[in-house]
Order: structure tokens, then sequence, then C-alpha cells
């Protein structure tokens, strides 16, 4: 392999590795943020907390996401780079990004019950502390 992409190569790994932790980061946020507005919530017994949490949860989902969906991307653009269907130190992803549907992201099994249960936990907080 040419010198030239074993550097495209590695610098596309890198992008991939800073999005992946990217996401990670955003996980831990999402679960220590609702769990703080959630100890707030029953703290002071007011239903209204809670609700401040679905917004919050949508908003880190859609991160989440957003980082999962370029991560494969630039997965797509590592076996592009491999196959030489792309120019030689080209990050270009443009072409790519319709190949990748984001909504499948945002469903997929590794992501989704995270979100859903935060927003599950905040409904049966709202109904709880509502009555």
């Amino acid at each position: 392999m040419k010198e030239t992409r074993i550097k495209h190569l590695e610098l596309i790994h890198n992008v991939i590795d800073r999005l992946s932790h990217k996401s990670f980061l955003v996980k831990s946020w999402s679960i220590t943020a609702i769990t703080a507005l959630m100890a707030f919530g029953i703290d002071k017994g007011d239903y209204k907390i809670f609700i401040i949490g679905f917004p919050v949860s949508l908003i880190f989902w859609y991160l989440d996401s957003h980082y999962l969906w370029l991560e494969k991307i630039f997965r797509k653009l590592y076996d592009a780079v491999i196959n030489k269907e792309v120019k030689s130190m080209s990050m270009d992803i443009s072409a790519l990004k319709s190949k990748t549907n984001p909504l499948g992201i945002a469903f997929r099994p590794t992501i989704w019950p995270i979100y859903l249960s935060e927003i599950i936990l905040l409904i049966l907080c709202v109904i709880y502390f509502k009555n």
C-alpha cells in the first residue's frame, strides 16, 4: 500500500475514533443530566421539573445519533479508500451521506434503549408526582 494511502486511512481512523468517543460522552452526559434532574424533581416533589427532562433527553438522543451517523459515513469512506474509489487524501463525505439513513441510526439497539428508558422514567415520575 502506498504511504499516502496509509496516511489517509490513519486520518479517517482518527476521525472515527473521535466520533466514537463523542458518542460515548453524549451517552454518559445524558444519563448524568437526567439522573440529576430526576433527583432534583424527587427532592422538590414537583412534576414540572421532570417535564424539562423530555427535551433534554431528545437533544442528547439526536446528538448521539448524529455522531454515530457521521461515524458510519466515515467508515464507508474508509472502505472506499481501501477499494481505491476516492481521490487520495480526500475527506469529502458528501456523496456518502445519502447512502446512510440517519433515522435508522437513531433506532439502533445500542441507542434507543438508553434514551427511551430515560423518557419512560420521566413519564412515570410525571404521573407519580402529578397526583
